[in-house]
């Protein structure tokens, strides 16, 4: 059983950490970027208890900056994967900016108008159309073919970068759990 405040508040925090990076899994899985739901959680518990009596009974600084941390290395995980993608295809800059204009603008449009499942979708094929779109409008050699290859290839790239981004939030579920076990 716990024994003190502090054992309580820092099982709770722990348990609503585990819970807003289940939430955050699935906000990615819907194409929103759900890797800040923890960090928004930690940071406000660290508000609101940061001038608590004991350090003991909120998250440190440290640990709202580690998590901070890991949520832009995501975001910029899955847009770098992206690029990489199509860079490896033989992308110009046009089809680079293409891709990630168009996964940006397929994740919105895609909740709008598919919600629940077309974030995710929107979001790769939005970058394929927007790589080969970009690629088509770049003065080139390689034609229709080029353009399509530079648009699978940043596609999953991008989707690549999605699975880093779910692993980060879900190391950091996992972490928590650790947490409320020892």
């Amino acid at each position: 059983m716990l024994e003190s405040l502090a054992e309580s508040q820092e099982w709770i925090y722990h348990l609503v950490l585990l819970k807003s990076s289940m939430l955050g899994a699935l906000l990615i899985a819907l194409g929103i970027p759900g890797q800040f739901l923890p960090v928004l959680v930690s940071g406000a518990f660290w508000l609101v208890a940061g001038d608590s009596a004991t350090d003991e009974m909120s998250p440190s600084a440290t640990e709202v900056a580690v998590l901070f941390s890991l949520g832009i290395m995501a975001e910029l995980l899955e847009f770098v994967s992206g690029w990489l993608g199509g860079r490896t295809a033989g992308s110009r800059w046009q089809g680079t900016l293409g891709g990630m204009l168009g996964g940006f603008l397929g994740a919105i449009f895609g909740n709008i108008l598919l919600p629940f499942v077309g974030g995710i979708f929107c979001l790769i094929a939005g970058t394929f159309v927007g790589a080969v779109f970009g690629e088509k409008m770049a003065p080139q050699e390689g034609g229709n073919e080029h353009a399509i290859k530079v648009g699978l290839a940043s596609a999953i790239g991008r989707t690549l970068g999605l699975v880093g981004k779910l692993t980060v939030v879900l190391g950091i579920g996992f972490w928590a759990i650790w947490r409320l076990i020892f």
